[in-house]
C-alpha cells in the first residue's frame, strides 16, 4: 500500500494525466543528456521528437529507447523508432510506452519529412495514442497530430519548432483535451566539436520551461553531454559512442527531489 501511494504521488508530481510522459519529454539518451533538448538533432529519434530532422537522413535506422522513471518498476519506460529513406526525405514509424499496472499511456506515430531545399525541411506525423488507468478504471483513446520545421541558418547555427496536438483534440468518453505543446529551440556551433543547445518548451496545462545544453564530440566516436531544465530543476548527464554502424547513448537526469531516471538508447544504421 505505501508503495503504491509513492508511485501514485509521483504520477501526480509529474502532472502525467495533463501532460504525458510520451508526449511531453523528448526520446532518446542523447536528448536527455543534453538538458530534455532534441529539436535540432538530425537522428533517429527525430521520429519521435521533431521529424523535420528525419529528412536528411539517408539509410535506413532502428533503434530502442530504455528509461526508468526514480528506478521504480511501475514508471518504465521504452521506445521504439524506424525510418524508411526515400530519394527526397522518407517515412517514420515510433511506439512510446510509458507506466505499469496502476496507470499506462501509449503513442503510435506514423511520419513524414521533406527536405524543401538544402537549408530547410519540414515534417508531419499522424499519432494515435491510449491512456490506461488501472484498478478497474477505463482506457481512453484519441487520434491527433504533430508537426515541425528545421531550418539551417548557417553551418553552425540550426533553429527548430515542433507542435504537438494543435488541434487541441479531447480523450475519448471524457471531456478532458490532451494538452498542446510547442517547442522552440537553437542549436549553435561555437567550434567543431562543440555545440551547444537552449529551447522553450510550453503546454497549455504547465508554465513554460527552459531546457540547456551542450555536447562535446572527439572525432565523432565519443560525445560528452550535459544540461540543465527549469520548473522543477533537473540536472542531466551523459555519455554516447559510436562503433561502425551501431550508437549507443547512456544518461541521467536527477530531478530537484525525486532522485535519479536513467536512460539508455541503441540505434543501428543499415548498409546502403
Amino acid at each position: 500500500m505505501i508503495r503504491n501511494l509513492f508511485i501514485s504521488a509521483c504520477i501526480l508530481s509529474l502532472n502525467i494525466s495533463a501532460n504525458g510522459q510520451a508526449t511531453s519529454t523528448p526520446v532518446g539518451a542523447r536528448a536527455v543528456a543534453a538538458g530534455y533538448t532534441s529539436l535540432t538533432a538530425e537522428n533517429l529519434w527525430a521520429t519521435s521528437n521533431n521529424q523535420a530532422a528525419t529528412a536528411y537522413l539517408n539509410k535506413f535506422q532502428a533503434g530502442l529507447y530504455l528509461e526508468n522513471h526514480y528506478l521504480l518498476d511501475e514508471m518504465n519506460r521504452i521506445a521504439m523508432g524506424v525510418f524508411f529513406p526515400f530519394n527526397k526525405g522518407g517515412i517514420s514509424l515510433c511506439v512510446d510506452h510509458f507506466g505499469g499496472s496502476l496507470y499506462s499511456e501509449m503513442k503510435a506515430g506514423l511520419g513524414f519529412a521533406l527536405p524543401m531545399g538544402d537549408n530547410f525541411s519540414a515534417g508531419v506525423q499522424l499519432d494515435y495514442m491510449r491512456m490506461a488507468i488501472g484498478e478497474g478504471y477505463d482506457s481512453y483513446h484519441a487520434l491527433t497530430f504533430e508537426a515541425g520545421v528545421l531550418a539551417r541558418i548557417t553551418d553552425d547555427i540550426k533553429i527548430g519548432l515542433h507542435v504537438f496536438n494543435p488541434i487541441h483534440q479531447k480523450w475519448t468518453k471524457t471531456e478532458e483535451h490532451i494538452p498542446v505543446l510547442i517547442r522552440a529551440g537553437i542549436a549553435v556551433r561555437p567550434e567543431k566539436s562543440l555545440e551547444l543547445y537552449a529551447e522553450v518548451h510550453k503546454s497549455t496545462s504547465n508554465p513554460a520551461i527552459i531546457c540547456g545544453g551542450a555536447e562535446y564530440h572527439f572525432r565523432e566516436k565519443f560525445f560528452m553531454r550535459m544540461g540543465i531544465t527549469s520548473g522543477p530543476a533537473r540536472y542531466t548527464f551523459g555519455v554516447g559512442f559510436s562503433i561502425n554502424r551501431i550508437f549507443l547513448d547512456i544518461s541521467s537526469s536527477v530531478h530537484s527531489w525525486l532522485g535519479y531516471s536513467p536512460q539508455l538508447s541503441f540505434t543501428y544504421t543499415f548498409s546502403k
